[in-house]
């Protein structure tokens, strides 16, 4: 055999395993790096095994969970038992007493809804003077489901990251591999978003000015917006889901347990958000610092500082987090003791399906509340409810 025929041979087999390199790299990075914003993303829809179970942190991926809770609320202790079964760590700073000259400074806003904003901005003071790159704010009244930590919150960050940062690129020094780059930033470099809402109620894409009958929206609507979407089993059937989320992601087009991560556009309620640093630094120095006159409530402050402020927030919608039923506390103080909208269309649903609304297997309701200092009952809710996702409820 010639040298000339070898050289060749050799040069044809180093052709076809180039060929086979290159096709191997553009796959995976079509896969895992893609140019352009998926609107589907295709996300294990099966419930986890206790291999993978906790794919997140005790702060779901963020430097810290902070809740914005009254020294004396009495909605702490379920706050707390629900957080031990799913084993969440939270940091809960102590409020100040404020003055009554600095509640008199905004006669427009209800006691009870200024006492909330103010305490929502000493959360956010704590969240900045620790360091920390991102927090989740949490106030002391939502309730989520039992695969929060398991299941939903892997899948929103996964999803957030193939969002946001898509050309987040596996060869840079800083994030070696894939894993490296997810476990640094679950839901990607604080750079690409400010706000993250996981729990409102709701995002309704045309405001409050329109009903929700068949038509109020259209999938037009949605494909407009940057979004994406992912299955998770996790989530209620469209017949038990809120009327209200029903019939949006019905007439959006989206098939039944989807969930969607898009650009907040008519976000309502604070119930939990995920913020960054920066963000958190803008919203007390400028966009909520209540140095202005305000007439509204905070959560509306936001929505506007979403929409018309250039804050670049993004809705999980549905939610994560919703408050538990019952009274609210700001109402108390406002002496407003009438329902919104959104809790009165839900509250048959409520009373039916013994569940807050748009959550499968909840803490209301003390369906896994142990006796104090039970470590024996809790280490058993931990293992079923909270890492194998068993809702251990009647019926169920």
């Amino acid at each position: 055999m010639s040298s000339t025929t070898t050289l060749l041979r050799r040069s044809l087999r180093f052709r076809v395993l180039a060929v086979f390199v290159f096709a191997a790299l553009v796959l995976y990075r079509l896969c895992f790096y893609p140019s352009s914003t998926p609107t589907w993303l295709p996300l294990p829809s099966q419930q986890p095994s206790d291999v993978d179970v906790y794919r997140t942190n005790a702060t779901l991926g963020f430097g810290a969970i902070y809740v914005v809770s009254g020294n004396n609320s009495p909605r702490r202790h379920g706050l707390l038992q629900a957080a031990n079964v799913t084993e969440l760590e939270f940091t809960i700073p102590s409020q100040p007493t404020w003055p009554e000259a600095t509640l008199a400074r905004h006669p427009k806003l209800g006691k009870g809804s200024l006492m909330a904003w103010l305490g929502h901005l000493h959360t956010l003071r704590q969240f900045i003077a620790s360091g920390a790159e991102t927090a989740l704010v949490l106030e002391d009244d939502v309730d989520w489901d039992i695969h929060l930590r398991s299941l939903q919150a892997p899948l929103v960050a996964t999803a957030v990251r193939a969002l946001l940062s898509p050309d987040l690129h596996p060869a840079a020094d800083l994030f070696p591999t894939p894993e490296a780059a997810a476990q640094r930033y679950p839901y990607g470099p604080p750079a690409h978003w400010d706000l993250l809402y996981l729990g409102h109620c709701g995002d309704y894409f045309h405001g409050m000015d329109r009903g929700f009958d068949d038509g109020h929206v259209h999938p037009s609507d949605l494909a407009r917006e940057q979004h994406i979407s992912f299955n998770d089993s996790s989530l209620p059937a469209p017949a038990d889901l809120h009327p209200w989320t029903a019939s949006l992601l019905r007439n959006l087009g989206v098939p039944p347990r989807t969930r969607l991560v898009h650009r907040s556009v008519f976000p309502l309620c604070t119930f939990a958000y995920a913020v960054t640093r920066s963000a958190a630094r803008r919203m007390v120095e400028d966009l909520v610092s209540l140095e202005e006159e305000v007439h509204t409530a905070y959560d509306v402050a936001i929505l506007i500082a979403c929409r018309d402020k250039g804050l670049k927030c993004y809705t999980v919608n549905p939610e994560l987090f919703h408050h538990v039923p019952g009274k609210s506390m700001i109402g108390g103080v406002d002496n407003n003791t009438h329902l919104p909208p959104v809790d009165a269309m839900a509250q048959k649903q409520v009373e039916l399906r013994h569940e807050t609304p748009n959550i499968g297997c909840g803490f209301w309701g003390g369906g896994f509340a142990f006796p104090d200092g039970d470590d024996r009952q809790l280490e058993y809710l931990r293992t079923e409810v909270g890492r194998k996702g068993n809702c251990l409820k009647k019926g169920r």
